[in-house]
C-alpha cells in the first residue's frame, strides 16, 4: 500500500495548532493574564462569587488543556499513519507549533516576537529538514541495494 505524499499535512497542521493552544491554556491556567479571561467569564456568571468564578475559570483552562492535548495526539497519530516518514510529520507539526505559539504568545500575552527567536526557530526547522532529506536519501539507497 502506498501512502499519498501530502495526505498527512492537514493532520500535522491541526496537531501543531492544538499543541500551541494547549500551551496557551496551560499558561492561562497559572498566569496573571488569567484575570482577563476571568473577567470575561465572570461577566457572564452574575450570581457566582468572585473566588468561585476564578476557580471555574481555572477549571475551564485545565479542561481545555486536556481537550487540546487530546485533539493534538489524535491528529498527530493520524498524520503519522498517513505519512511515509515520521520525520515529515515532525517537520510540519514543529513548524506550525513554533509559529502558532509565537503568534498566540504575541496576541494573548503581549510577548515580543524578537528576530532572535525567529532565527532560532528557523535553525531548528532547517536542521529537521536536513535530517529528513538525509533519511530519505538513505532509504532510497537501501531500496536500490535491495533491487540489485
Amino acid at each position: 500500500m502506498t501512502k499519498s505524499t501530502s495526505s498527512f499535512i492537514p493532520f500535522a497542521i491541526i496537531s501543531g495548532l492544538f499543541a500551541a493552544l494547549s500551551s496557551v491554556f496551560a499558561k492561562l491556567f497559572s498566569d496573571e493574564k488569567t484575570a482577563v479571561f476571568h473577567s470575561y467569564i465572570s461577566g457572564h456568571l452574575y450570581a457566582v462569587p468572585e473566588h468561585t468564578s476564578l476557580l471555574i475559570t481555572r477549571g475551564i483552562c485545565f479542561a481545555l488543556i486536556f481537550g487540546c492535548n487530546s485533539v493534538m495526539w489524535t491528529t498527530f497519530t493520524k498524520a503519522l499513519n498517513a505519512a511515509s516518514s515520521s520525520v515529515q510529520v515532525s517537520i510540519v507539526n514543529g513548524a506550525v507549533n513554533f509559529s502558532a505559539s509565537a503568534i498566540l504568545g504575541y496576541f494573548v500575552f503581549d510577548e515580543p516576537l524578537a528576530l532572535r527567536w525567529w532565527i532560532g526557530a528557523s535553525f531548528i526547522l532547517a536542521g529537521t529538514i536536513l535530517l529528513a532529506q538525509s533519511q530519505k536519501r538513505l532509504e532510497e539507497e537501501e531500496n536500490k541495494k535491495k533491487q540489485n
